[in-house]
C-alpha cells in the first residue's frame, strides 16, 4: 500500500476485475495441475513403455513428442499459479483511491481509479478501512500502521462525509 500526494506519471486506466469471490480460477488452477503432471507422465511413460522397438524414426517421434509434451507442461504450470493481488494506492492530496497490478514486462498497470466522492461505503474497524464501489461491490480492504498516515486519510473521508 502507498500513500503518496501527488502522481508525478499518468497511466492508462484498464478496466478488469479486480477480486474474484467463486471458486472458478481455483478449479481451473487444480485443472491446470492435473493435467501437466498427467502429460509429464505420459511423456516419461512414452520412453519406458515395454514393447517399443529403438528405430530411428519411432525414437525422433517419440522426442519430438517428449518435447511438446515438456513444453506444454511448463505453459500449464505457469497458467497455474496464483494471480498476485493489486497494490492499493491512496492520493489524499487528489482524493482518490487506485488499485495497480504490477506486471513483470510492461510495468504498472492502473485497474481502476475511484475518487473518495463516487465511493458508495467506508467501513471502518480499528485500523482496518474497507472501500466499497457503487453497486456495492468490494473496492480495496487496508490496514494501515502509520498513525499519521491513519488519521489524515480518516480525516479526509469524514470531510467528505463517507465515514460518521
Amino acid at each position: 500500500m502507498t500513500l503518496a500526494a501527488d502522481h508525478s506519471y499518468q497511466m492508462p486506466v484498464v478496466k478488469g476485475i479486480t477480486s474474484v469471490l467463486g471458486a472458478d480460477r481455483f478449479l481451473a488452477r487444480v485443472a491446470c495441475k492435473m493435467g501437466a503432471v498427467t502429460l509429464g507422465l505420459a511423456a516419461v511413460m512414452l520412453w519406458i513403455a515395454q514393447g517399443a522397438t529403438w528405430e530411428s524414426d519411432l525414437m525422433l517421434f517419440k522426442l519430438v513428442l517428449s518435447i511438446l509434451a515438456a513444453y506444454v507442461v511448463f505453459a500449464l504450470f505457469q497458467y497455474s499459479r496464483p494471480v498476485a493481488p493489486p497494490s492499493v494506492e491512496i492520493y489524499i492530496a487528489r482524493k482518490e483511491l487506485r488499485l495497480i497490478r504490477e506486471n513483470e514486462g510492461s510495468g504498472p498497470m492502473l485497474i481502476e481509479r475511484c475518487a473518495f466522492e463516487d465511493l458508495q461505503a467506508v467501513d471502518l474497524c480499528g485500523r482496518h478501512i474497507t472501500f466499497w464501489a457503487s453497486g456495492g461491490r468490494l473496492l480495496a480492504e487496508i490496514s494501515l500502521s502509520n498513525a499519521t498516515a491513519h488519521a489524515t486519510l480518516l480525516a479526509c473521508l469524514r470531510g467528505l462525509g463517507k465515514l460518521a
